[in-house]
């Protein structure tokens, strides 16, 4: 069941409760959790604030369903979850719970978006799951998928009550990526057919074959549209219609993270990386790494 038009998204944004992750830690109980940045928890009947008024996530989140029958809604559209599924859900949708059985129970795994930034994925792996979130949220999954997660999870939270203090965001962060590989996996037996999608679709996938294949030199939008043999302005329409994000903005992103695995895992000077990455000097390196991550390149370096 849809609601559909202006009423139906006013009624929602009526009284809408905006939940940072820290707001998370706090009130939930059998909480797990690193910094605000990440948190895992437990949600069950009686303890499901959604069923009164809609939240908003600031953050992405995640919920694996562990026993009896919710339907939820997402951004006005109500999705049926049952055992044996996962439920992603992006940042800032509105979520409610329109009803749920008594011995409803589930994991949830919340986290910001800075903490992502820190996870070394590739691009055109993440993607499969990123288009996921805004357009079908629920995966189905098998028992041993579920078995899989919750072992992972449970790996997490003792992480993250480990006195291993000196590389515990390390591990977790490890972890973490081992978690969004395995869900990767899983969402890939879903792979839609390629002919069934459509022209836009199509294009952006091409798109992001193309920045994958190109990212360490080309920061132009123009040289993707021309590969493509469309317009620049056409490109951007179309990838803005499809993922939400603009191709400047795509671009930059591969860039970035191209950037940060080099910084924290080559061992290359700053100055090699500039190079190796195509930019003219090493100075207007580091003036679009910090203007994009909000940090210099030496600094991100010694962090890492």
């Amino acid at each position: 069941m849809t609601v559909s038009g202006k009423s139906g998204a006013t009624r929602a944004r009526e009284g809408l409760r905006k939940v940072s992750i820290s707001r998370i830690k706090k009130e939930m109980s059998d909480v797990f959790y690193l910094s605000d940045d990440l948190v895992i928890t437990t949600l069950d009947a009686q303890h499901n604030t959604t069923r009164d008024y809609p939240v908003s996530i600031d953050g992405f989140s995640a919920i694996i369903m562990m026993s009896g029958e919710a339907v939820v809604s997402i951004d006005m559209e109500s999705y049926t979850v049952r055992p044996n599924t996962v439920v992603f859900f992006n940042p800032d949708s509105i979520i409610r719970t329109v009803r749920c059985s008594a011995n409803a129970a589930a994991y949830v795994l919340a986290f910001s978006k800075s903490f992502v930034n820190e996870i070394q994925i590739d691009l055109s792996t993440s993607l499969p799951v990123y288009m996921r979130f805004g357009k079908a949220p629920v995966l189905e999954v098998t028992q041993q998928d579920v078995d899989e997660i919750r072992q992972l999870f449970q790996l997490i939270k003792t992480m993250l009550r480990s006195d291993k203090e000196r590389y515990r965001h390390e591990i977790i962060r490890t972890l973490f990526t081992t978690a969004f590989y395995l869900i990767t996996e899983i969402n890939q037996r879903e792979k839609p057919d390629e002919m069934k999608q459509g022209r836009c679709e199509v294009l952006f996938n091409e798109f992001m074959t193309l920045l994958q294949q190109h990212n360490k030199r080309e920061r132009n939008v123009s040289f993707y549209a021309k590969q493509l043999n469309i317009t620049p302005k056409y490109l951007s329409s179309v990838v803005k219609a499809v993922s939400g994000k603009t191709a400047a903005r795509w671009i930059d992103e591969s860039v970035i993270l191209e950037a940060k695995a080099l910084l924290k895992y080559s061992g290359m000077s700053i100055q090699e990386i500039a190079y190796h990455l195509n930019f003219s000097t090493q100075s207007f390196f580091g003036k679009y790494f910090k203007q994009h991550t909000g940090t210099s390149p030496s600094r991100y370096k010694r962090k890492g």
